[in-house]
């Protein structure tokens, strides 16, 4: 028997044997390598098989986005019903019947001319009632005037009455031991103590009234009245306040100029037969003349006591102590005094007439 040899095989055939294994070597190393470059990396869901799955929650937050959304529109088309229909019932509430009410007299153009004419008849009745009511308030103010002069009269006797006893009728003597005749009774009115406060104001707004008459207008009038109230022995109450008003009218007087800075004497209508041109030519004797003459406006007058700072007359002193004295204006006594001082260098208080007479006095002497 012969031995079987291992078989051997000749060197070009392991040549070929070893070419062949490098090249499917090389195939399959080429194929792995692609293998691995297309496979996922390590780590991912593949390689790990206990990692959360991130496509479910990709899914549940779109459907919670689509919710949302159409939740919003629902809401935003409801809200927007909701504010149609309230517009809507407002509109037709309360604008439309306004609109119609204002256009509805322009909407029926055939009955225009019966309008107007309705509209002039009120307008004539308007016109006529308020004619009516402007003649009753005409004749209720003429009332008014008549009650407060009457009241004032009645109120200027009474104090006249006061301060002249003489003038006070005698009382009647009541009749007594005469059966059959009858007789009032004696009546004597008692005064509580309120009504004789309120009879006290009374007359204090009584003094305020005159005060306010003298500084308004300027009169003297009601300063002298205030002057018998200061003097007045019945009336020892209302001294004080008599003279508080006094000294209050005064200083106003004092301080108020109501005459026109630059105001010169109307020359022509003053002096129109003669030639004089400015008021600082008229003579002295004319100037006293106005003065004298309470009818002249009492801003002549007034410029008349400054021109009259000039005068070489003497009676003018006399006849500017007479305006004092008597000028029925409170502006014209004012500057018939300040012209009278500037002339004899001497000043005196406003007013003060008892001083002003006893230097005169004294200089006649």
């Amino acid at each position: 028997m012969s031995k079987t040899l291992p078989p051997t095989s000749p060197p070009a055939l392991d040549d070929d044997n070893e070419a062949e294994n490098a090249l499917l070597f090389a195939r399959c190393s080429q194929a792995a390598a692609d293998a691995a470059a297309m496979a996922p990396p390590s780590g991912t869901q593949k390689d790990n098989p206990l990692a959360p799955s991130t496509t479910p929650s990709n899914l549940r937050r779109s459907h919670l986005t689509y919710r949302h959304l159409v939740i919003s529109l629902s809401t935003s088309i409801l809200i927007g019903l909701i504010l149609l229909m309230v517009g809507r019932s407002f509109y037709f509430n309360h604008i439309e019947p306004r609109l119609s009410g204002a256009a509805a007299p322009a909407a029926v153009p055939g009955t225009s001319a019966s309008a107007e004419a309705a509209l002039k008849e009120e307008l004539a009745k308007s016109a006529e009632q308020i004619t009516a009511l402007q003649k009753q308030v005409d004749v209720m103010r003429r009332e008014q005037l008549l009650i407060q002069q009457n009241t004032r009269e009645s109120l200027e006797s009474i104090s006249t009455t006061l301060k002249n006893p003489q003038l006070v009728p005698p009382p009647v003597s009541p009749v007594v031991g005469q059966p059959g005749i009858p007789r009032m009774a004696d009546v004597k009115p008692e005064i509580s103590p309120t009504q004789q406060e309120f009879i006290i104001l009374k007359e204090r707004n009584r003094l305020t009234q005159y005060a306010d008459e003298a500084i308004a207008t300027g009169n003297r009038r009601p300063l002298e009245v205030l002057v018998e109230y200061m003097r007045d022995p019945q009336l020892p109450h209302l001294h004080d306040a008599a003279q508080a008003e006094f000294m209050r009218a005064v200083r106003a007087v004092q301080i108020l100029q109501r005459e026109e800075p630059g105001y010169h004497l109307p020359v022509a209508e003053l002096f129109k037969d003669s030639s004089i041109r400015d008021d600082a030519d008229v003579p002295p004797e004319a100037l006293l003349k106005l003065l004298a003459d309470y009818q002249q406006p009492w801003e002549v007058r007034v410029r008349v006591c400054f021109l009259l700072l000039g005068s070489t007359l003497p009676e003018t002193n006399a006849q500017l102590i007479k305006s004092i004295k008597e000028d029925p204006s409170l502006d014209v006594a004012k500057h018939a005094q300040l012209a009278l001082e500037q002339r004899i260098k001497k000043r005196f208080r406003i007013f003060d007439i008892p001083a002003i007479e006893e230097w005169f006095k004294s200089q006649e002497k």
